[in-house]
């Protein structure tokens, strides 16, 4: 009965949701959230309500991957009330002069893994589809960050001796070394935008964020470079770097206006909270 109960007011408030993909990237953040319950959900998945800045939010780290961060971002809107979303954390660049924990704020992320090109469409072969393009769904193709969300990250503070870069970011499924990112300047990189960096996320979150109508941006530290040793660099300064993006993480949560939650939504959710399976524990 307490659990049905605390899940039922779990379902009642729209909240601003904060995904990673690994903890270590929301660690810092954690610190700063008040009143905070955590939700375990199957053998992966940790999600934590609470309160940042004043505004309701839930949080979490979604996992290594485009498949684990669309389920977690899926959930968070779903079943914990998100009616916008910040994908926060690390990645690797792509442009020289670039420099470990400059931060890229995602005007537009795009999937380089989804390759049709050699897709016709029956009743217009002549139509050419590009990389990053999903077939049968216009829109899937680059998704753009809520412009308001994106300007109050533009607003923000930023930290002292790193750079603010306003761009692109491409998603896919490879850790991309030194060796990688040379090679996907002839094979890749010019025919998604010539991106900023690259993850392994963002394109997941923005696509299902799209799906749902609901606002996102994404917010990235640069862990790696396109010169040194991508996986020693990711290893030693991922945490730092992630750390860089807090103070515009809280900044964005102060001066957001959270969407409503539409009482059909809200009906739907506790209609799920009957009969789902879910353990919640308090934060320590």
């Amino acid at each position: 009965e307490t659990r049905l109960r605390s899940l039922s007011m779990v379902r009642s408030e729209a909240r601003l949701g904060i995904l990673s993909a690994m903890p270590s990237e929301i660690a810092r953040l954690r610190e700063c959230v008040l009143e905070q319950v955590e939700y375990k959900r199957g053998e992966c998945f940790s999600f934590s309500t609470g309160v940042l800045e004043g505004k309701p939010v839930v949080f979490g780290a979604s996992g290594v991957g485009m498949v684990f961060a669309a389920s977690a971002v899926t959930t968070m809107i779903a079943e914990f009330n998100a009616t916008m979303v910040i994908f926060t954390g690390v990645a690797g660049g792509l442009k020289p002069g670039q420099e470990i924990g400059d931060l890229v704020l995602g005007a537009e992320v795009i999937n380089y893994d989804m390759d049709c090109r050699s897709f016709k469409y029956p009743w217009d072969p002549s139509y050419q589809l590009k990389l990053g393009e999903t077939p049968f769904t216009p829109w899937a193709y680059v998704y753009s960050a809520d412009a308001h969300l994106l300007e109050l990250a533009k607003a923000a503070p930023s930290p002292d001796g790193n750079k603010i870069i306003v761009g692109r970011i491409a998603s896919g499924s490879k850790f991309c070394d030194t060796n990688a990112k040379a090679e996907m300047e002839k094979t890749h990189w010019p025919h998604v935008g010539s991106p900023e960096c690259c993850e392994m996320e963002n394109a997941a979150v923005a696509q299902i964020c799209r799906a749902y109508d609901v606002p996102y941006v994404s917010l990235r530290a640069l862990s790696d470079l396109i010169s040194g040793d991508a996986a020693a660099d990711f290893n030693d300064f991922c945490e730092r770097a992630a750390d860089n993006l807090v103070p515009i993480v809280r900044y964005v949560v102060a001066n957001a206006t959270i969407p409503c939650l539409a009482s059909s939504s809200a009906d739907a959710g506790n209609a799920m909270g009957a009969s789902g399976r879910s353990s919640t524990t308090e934060a320590q």
